[in-house]
């Protein structure tokens, strides 16, 4: 049975065609050599090397398989080298996107500081995107993680998650809106015009059946659904007053703008999604420690 000392001892031999310089090569003994060489003969059936007290040549087979093994331990330096290339890369880099309007960055940043510390050549690149974006580059192997709600996760086989955490639903209102005051709360709003951004490239049958459904779970009945074709368009639609928007406390428009916000006394989920066939180590480490940092 062929194996690595085997071949190695013979490439050795027919490279230096001296059997005392193939053990030096190889800091074993000319005994060893020779019995490695013998029992290869012995395997293969032909006589690889003429020995005489004079020279060490190859015959045919022995330049046949010469070839083929010279071959082989050429492809397999490059094949080794391009291989651990590749890992070295893999390991050290960490590819991850996130739904845009979220505020969670601080949380991002704390998990990746831990990761770094079993990993300090440990490179980050984070990337904003649409719901639709995300989702077809985490799809297409472009993204190696990405963090979205419940509501928009991948669709597909072989996809792994992880709950980060709960964020409270509110409804947004125009700080115009009669209605809107201190003493309100979401109830008096569950009959006013439902605005919904589409998802995914959607059909507009399929926002409003996502919109439907949501209202169903929050027990609302609008007078009108209103599909916006962005998440920016439909905050914007509801500063204008053109109806009301359900968000969560992670967004950027639901902290920081001047829309009222109601609490809904309901959570959504927002989950981290990888594929299961991953290599890198670090894509499930940084999940789990996301995971940590916001319980």
């Amino acid at each position: 049975m062929l194996n690595e000392a085997t071949i190695r001892c013979f490439l050795a031999v027919a490279e230096t065609l001296s059997f005392t310089e193939a053990a030096k090569i190889l800091y074993m003994t000319q005994q060893s050599v020779s019995k490695y060489i013998a029992k290869m003969e012995e395997d293969l059936g032909f006589q690889l090397f003429i020995r005489t007290h004079h020279y060490v040549m190859l015959t045919k087979a022995g330049e046949n398989f010469y070839a083929l093994f010279s071959d082989l331990s050429r492809n397999y330096g490059r094949v080794l080298e391009e291989t651990k290339n590749y890992y070295s890369n893999l390991y050290n880099s960490l590819h991850i996107g996130y739904l845009e309007w979220l505020e969670i960055s601080t949380g991002i940043a704390q998990a990746l500081r831990q990761v770094q510390r079993g990993n300090p050549t440990l490179r980050f690149v984070g990337e904003k995107h649409p719901q639709y974006e995300l989702n077809e580059l985490f799809m297409d192997r472009k993204l190696d993680l990405i963090i979205t709600y419940k509501e928009f996760a991948p669709k597909g086989a072989g996809l792994k998650k992880l709950k980060i955490l709960e964020t409270p639903l509110v409804l947004l209102v125009s700080p115009e809106h009669p209605k809107a005051t201190d003493q309100a709360t979401a109830d008096d709003f569950r009959h006013e015009p439902f605005i919904k951004a589409a998802s995914s490239r959607e059909s507009l049958s399929e926002s409003k059946l996502r919109a439907r459904r949501q209202c169903r779970e929050l027990g609302f009945s609008p007078s009108e659904i209103v599909i916006s074709p962005n998440l920016e368009s439909a905050y914007m639609a509801t500063e204008f007053g053109q109806g009301v928007l359900v968000s969560t406390m992670l967004s950027r428009m639901s902290l920081h703008s001047e829309l009222r916000c109601y609490d809904l006394g309901a959570k959504e989920e927002l989950l981290c999604f990888w594929h299961e066939d991953q290599e890198n180590p670090a894509v499930a480490a940084f999940a789990s420690v996301l995971e940590k940092v916001h319980q």
